[in-house]
């Protein structure tokens, strides 16, 4: 399996159909933390509009690649409105991602400049106008393929050119990270993690923290505490899962897993049992 495709798979991308219809107004996004999101435009025009940023003026069908971050509302520039197709993306159940995904803007596709990704649209459009069976379904397979697709070509076209899915893609730093995914127990060293990527320690390091704002280790601890607490959520003794994550013994990853998540395991588990899962508000204003 590919790099980006073992990320996928081990952070359990999810797409989800958001909301789709006609916008006569400005389309408003109440974001939980950790959320990316693709809006296609079908048909119409639109503003992206914040208070202290210049207006973006959008005037032929497009796909919209978003960060959670963004903070742009979505306004339709034209009587008749413009008509949208949005979906939401997780990583894991929790929603949260502690890694810098790299994608700090949100960025504008025309379908016009779109040739492999045109016909995939065609489908969902008529997937989402269709009622039948497995519709959601399929929906939400194709919006994740749309994701894959528009992060493939942000990188290549050097629209990411940092974090996570820009290194998972560099032939230097992605074989360094797809070991520490797949085999976080083992005694990771600068050193190591330098000889799979063909570099000197210095020079490995040094990339290593400019693409992914942390030190080496510092990702091998915080991929521990993510695998850790899948495990968790399981239901795996917390001795099974020190020794999964690489620790000599379960006080000395209860010690790490306090510090970097906030609370000790147990506590951690109970709340996150107690919290119900976020949810995404969508609104829309009639200016």
């Amino acid at each position: 399996m590919d790099v980006l495709s073992e990320f996928f798979e081990r952070t359990s991308l999810q797409g989800r159909l958001l909301f789709a219809g006609p916008v006569d107004g400005t389309l408003v996004l109440d974001k939980p933390p950790g959320m990316a999101f693709i809006h296609v435009i079908e048909r119409g025009a639109l503003d992206m509009v914040h208070a202290d940023k210049p207006r973006i003026a959008i005037s032929e069908p497009s796909v919209l690649f978003c960060p959670s971050t963004c903070c742009y509302k979505l306004r339709a520039h034209q009587p008749g409105g413009v008509d949208l197709i949005c979906a939401s993306f997780q990583f894991g159940r929790s929603g949260q991602q502690p890694f810098p995904l790299g994608l700090l803007e949100t960025l504008v596709f025309p379908l016009s400049a779109l040739e492999q990704l045109g016909p995939v649209i065609g489908s969902l459009v008529n997937e989402f106008r269709t009622q039948a069976p497995g519709r959601s379904k399929a929906l939400n397979l194709l919006f994740e393929y749309v994701f894959v697709l528009l992060v493939r070509r942000a990188v290549s076209e050097g629209r990411i050119t940092s974090g996570l899915l820009y290194a998972l893609q560099d032939s230097q730093l992605g074989p360094a990270l797809i070991c520490i995914h797949q085999e976080p127990q083992l005694a990771w060293s600068v050193e190591r993690l330098a000889e799979l990527a063909k570099m000197s320690r210095t020079k490995f390091a040094a990339l290593f923290s400019e693409v992914m704002s942390m030190t080496p280790m510092a990702y091998v601890t915080a991929w521990r505490m993510k695998v850790a607490q899948d495990l968790l959520r399981e239901g795996r003794p917390i001795k099974v899962i020190a020794d999964a994550v690489g620790y000599a013994s379960q006080a000395s990853f209860s010690r790490t897993f306090a510090q970097q998540v906030g609370q000790p395991p147990g506590e951690w588990l109970r709340d996150e049992g107690e919290d119900p899962p976020s949810k995404l508000q969508v609104q829309i204003y009639r200016d």
